[in-house]
């Protein structure tokens, strides 16, 4: 039986707040615990706040699939919950104050219904599909009175970019060719972050290489509910463009598309599945 959507968003909302106050609670809280490398960080916070999203849908929808960046997939179901319990780890681990929590509803493989909440601020993204968008529940449309170059563009990599050297070669040319055409080029390590900053028309682009699955879900619907004109290729290059200005968009892709060769790399946590 099929859902509305608002129920979902609802239940998502719910979630992605019982992950972020706890996260709230925990960050700057003496040691952070967790396994440290060279590029990533793999905290228990994730998975404490994790167990939280999770038993908020499990006890609204328990007969639901759960897919979170932490336990993986659990269940089979038309309805499947992608989870990013900690976006932006490494920030978390490091005290940076840039981090939030994520959630997309998926109904037969398409996203219907999304949430992000950034703790610290306290702002609530919601989108529902075909709906709109809404930010601490006021509706949400991307504008910008900015021009391109007076502007700031986000860049998100996934994870198997930035391990292989030739990826990492080539996004560094991106980067150098995206700064030619904006003021900035933006690495926050927390892409829902910036996903919410392009939603409400805080940035001017959005560019994704092979991203995660797990914030790509929620801020793609979050993007496109809010206005935002997208050049979305991740399921068959791996990349994302995305501008609140359509003359932005392409200009943009133009240059990702001049820069990057990079063949898509497929793992079960990419979007590009």
């Amino acid at each position: 039986m099929e859902h509305a959507t608002d129920d979902l968003t609802a239940v998502a909302a719910e979630a992605v707040k019982a992950g972020g106050q706890y996260l709230q609670e925990v960050f700057r809280n003496g040691r952070v615990d967790g396994e440290f490398s060279s590029i990533d960080v793999k905290a228990a916070a994730d998975r404490e706040s994790e167990t939280r999203i999770q038993a908020v849908i499990d006890d609204h929808y328990p007969d639901h699939a759960f897919h979170g960046e932490e336990a993986g997939r659990i269940g089979d179901s038309d309805y499947r919950w992608v989870v990013d319990p900690l976006d932006g780890t490494n920030n978390f681990a490091s005290g940076y104050p840039k981090f939030a929590t994520a959630v997309a509803v998926l109904y037969e493989e398409t996203p219907v219904a999304t949430a992000i909440y950034e703790p610290l601020t306290e702002d609530l993204y919601l989108a529902d599909r075909d709906v709109g968008a809404t930010l601490n529940g006021e509706p949400l449309s991307a504008t910008t009175s900015l021009p391109l170059e007076h502007g700031t563009v986000a860049l998100v990599v996934g994870l198997s970019v930035v391990t292989d050297p030739d990826g990492l070669t080539q996004i560094r040319a991106l980067e150098a060719a995206l700064r030619e055409e904006c003021k900035r080029v933006v690495t926050t390590w927390a892409p829902c972050v910036d996903w919410g900053l392009l939603a409400r028309g805080s940035i001017e682009g959005l560019v994704c290489v092979q991203p995660d699955i797990y914030e790509q879900h929620a801020g793609s619907l979050l993007a496109a509910e809010s206005g935002v004109v997208a050049d979305d290729t991740v399921s068959e290059d791996g990349r994302y463009v995305g501008s609140p200005d359509r003359e932005v968009t392409a200009v943009v892709r133009e240059v990702v598309n001049d820069v990057l060769t990079l063949e898509d790399d497929t793992t079960n946590d990419q979007c590009s599945t």
